[in-house]
């Protein structure tokens, strides 16, 4: 996927480099214990339309390049993208897209979404 920045095309890659800087977005700390948390957290705030998290894993996805932009840079470029498509659901659904065909995230991702599913029936059955 290509990505415009500052009149220049961007290729983002969502591999290990990607997810690294997402772990170092997004942490969890569990009794003490500092967690990464950045392909999951990353996929919610995404699936939520979070700008800002658009705008991290962007940052994350261009880390590989050896003179990558500047948050402010993929700021703009993401507020000129919602002005010319008129919002941003299709950047969304396409990072959202790629990050899933990733072969180093998709099976976090299977993953994830399999653990958040909840069965009506053994819901109820906790509620009682």
């Amino acid at each position: 996927m290509e990505f415009k920045i500052n009149e220049k095309m961007y290729q983002l890659k969502f591999g290990i480099k990607c997810i690294r800087e997402l772990d170092k977005f997004y942490k969890v700390d569990y009794q003490g214990m500092e967690f990464g948390m950045g392909v999951n957290l990353a996929f919610m705030n995404l699936n939520q339309y979070n700008p800002t998290a658009l705008a991290q894993v962007i940052t994350a996805a261009i880390a590989h390049e050896p003179s990558p932009p500047k948050i402010y840079q993929i700021d703009t470029a993401i507020e000129e993208y919602a002005v010319e498509n008129d919002g941003l659901k299709s950047l969304f659904e396409e990072v959202l897209d790629e990050l899933g065909k990733s072969p180093v995230a998709k099976d976090t991702l299977k993953t994830f979404k399999e653990k958040g599913k909840v069965d009506p029936e053994q819901e109820a059955q906790e509620n009682q």
